[in-house]
């Protein structure tokens, strides 16, 4: 039986191209909330992390200090004033850097080109948190442009992760090759 070269490439199309639709669903589901389910459902997260906070006190410590004080003075971030709401705006970067990560691998994986997974994993987030943003206006909750652009920075964020893991990778690999070669 002879074994296909491009079946793992394949399967892993395949996966990140089913982990990038799930994703799409969850953020299509959270944007489809009324407001005050949207504010509930934060809420809940806000305790669940005090709990946490509360059990390992994490936020006396001076690394927490320190990072705390770098945040807020980033832009965006320093608007934000209650735990809700940076919450709220830090779950918008978080999937969107997952979300980056995982169309920057697709792209790369499909076109073994850096620079095109590296625009994938940037345009599809965004083009996804634009819809995200005019599906939120069907149930009365505001579209904002902040919004977008936390989102497009998660994507970025994700994105160049990706593409510096790759990077990594590529110099590791022919520096065992050069290895191997002397020997």
């Amino acid at each position: 039986m002879k074994i296909k070269r491009n079946a793992p490439k394949r399967g892993v199309l395949f996966l990140l191209f089913c982990l990038f639709m799930m994703g799409t669903g969850v953020i299509f589901y959270f944007s489809s909330q009324p407001p005050g389910v949207s504010n509930s459902q934060s809420g809940k997260a806000v305790k669940i992390i005090q709990a946490v906070n509360d059990a390992f006190d994490i936020t006396d410590t001076n690394l927490y200090a320190k990072i705390e004080s770098k945040v807020k003075n980033i832009g965006f971030i320093s608007r934000y004033k209650t735990p809700n709401a940076v919450v709220r705006k830090s779950a918008h970067f978080g999937i969107y850097f997952l979300m980056g990560m995982i169309s920057a691998c697709f792209g790369y994986f499909y076109a073994r080109k850096i620079l095109i997974g590296f625009l994938l994993g940037i345009s599809l987030p965004v083009t996804i948190a634009v819809l995200d943003e005019y599906n939120q206006s069907f149930v009365g909750r505001g579209d904002s442009l902040n919004d977008v652009i936390i989102d497009g920075a998660g994507a970025f964020a994700g994105s160049l992760t990706v593409v510096i893991l790759i990077l990594i990778f590529k110099v590791i690999k022919l520096c065992l090759a050069n290895i191997k070669r002397m020997f």
